[in-house]
């Protein structure tokens, strides 16, 4: 084994291990250490006062991790008005989500979020840890109640109305990101939603321009797309649907039944934004690249079972290609098959996602 793997090795299994420990592990002298961690940093493979490692395909997913409650009703919704429905209790939120998407397709996954310290926390945690994501970053806050989602879905498993508690992401501040940023850094991409407070979207966005990382964002709604700083150069893609793209874009919402997706797209384009995914419901995606016209990518036909959850398979889909060297267009594509995986489930994540499966589908459906 040659000595920048050994030293790699002993950063890996404790990332505050000093110089001088390293030096006397392997035998060599610490100022022989310094020079091979310099070389190491500079190569991307070390980031951070830390010593954190830089590992292949490592992504981090920060943002909202919920206790999620979806009622469906049996019959059509009649409003002031008890309504006969089956519920089910989940893990849920943006962020958690598309971390446990990412697992199941064999990345190496980390969540920061925040939770209370109940037992909803505790249950939220351990739930996505079983999936094969770290949740080693994320904090439990004394105090505090665990973000939670309550959904109420028609016949056909589309949203009718939705209520959401999740002050606790008001913590997910500038300076916890800061205190974290070693860990953060360590990634190869970084994904965020808007559950994260203007200040922390703002320092994220900086702090990714700054250290030239990948960055992902996922809107969440219009609402939270506000909180979103004017300046968005540092953020490589971001996922919005129609009404959260005409938010971005500083637009009007009109009556008409064809939105100028391009138009769109080329005033998200100006506010720094390399690419953009704007998803369009049944018609599917249209992408804009910085350098490219946009494009709809159709979806893949389904018998959607429930929306709840496709649009962070997406996210997660798009992610897995360009950790894999797919260019944008086609990792669009991926991300339009996990889309179709997921609607097919009641689940917010399919349980039926892995690699074999997605290439399958995307290769099948999307050729």
């Amino acid at each position: 084994m040659d000595r920048e793997q050994q030293i790699l090795d002993l950063i890996r299994h404790n990332p505050f291990i000093s110089q001088n420990e390293i030096a006397s592990r392997i035998g060599i002298s610490r100022s022989a250490v310094a020079g091979y961690i310099a070389a190491l940093t500079k190569k991307g493979v070390i980031r951070g006062r830390a010593y954190v490692t830089a590992d292949e395909n490592t992504v981090l997913c920060i943002g909202g991790a919920n206790l999620d409650s979806k009622a469906t009703a049996k019959q059509r919704i009649r409003s002031a008005s008890s309504n006969p429905a089956n519920v089910k209790e989940s893990c849920g939120g943006v962020a958690r989500n598309i971390a446990e998407n990412l697992a199941r397709l064999s990345c190496t996954v980390s969540l920061l979020t925040v939770v209370g310290d109940d037992q909803a926390g505790q249950w939220v945690l351990k739930e996505t840890a079983r999936t094969g994501v770290d949740t080693s970053l994320s904090n439990v806050l004394p105090d505090e109640k665990t973000g939670t989602y309550t959904a109420l879905l028609d016949m056909n498993g589309e949203m009718f109305v939705a209520f959401a508690n999740m002050d606790i992401y008001d913590k997910l501040s500038a300076r916890l990101l800061q205190e974290k940023w070693s860990h953060i850094a360590a990634s190869k991409l970084v994904i965020a939603d808007t559950n994260l407070p203007a200040d922390g979207l703002s320092e994220l966005i900086r702090l990714c321009r700054d250290s030239a990382l990948p960055l992902f964002i996922d809107p969440v709604s219009s609402e939270k797309t506000k909180k979103l700083p004017s300046d968005l150069r540092g953020v490589t893609a971001i996922f919005p649907n129609l009404e959260e793209a005409i938010e971005l874009a500083g637009a009007e919402a009109t009556a008409s039944d064809k939105p100028d997706y391009a138009e769109l797209a080329l005033a998200i384009h100006k506010r720094g934004v390399q690419h953009v995914f704007i998803t369009a419901g049944e018609q599917g995606v249209v992408y804009s690249g910085d350098e490219s016209a946009a494009v709809l990518y159709p979806s893949v036909p389904t018998d959607v079972v429930e929306v709840t959850g496709a649009g962070d398979a997406f996210v997660a889909g798009v992610a897995y290609g360009i950790l894999h060297d797919f260019n944008y267009p086609d990792a669009c594509r991926l991300g339009l098959a996990a889309a179709h995986l997921t609607l097919q489930t009641n689940e917010s994540v399919s349980a039926q996602l892995n690699e074999r499966i997605l290439q399958q589908t995307a290769k099948e459906r999307l050729s």
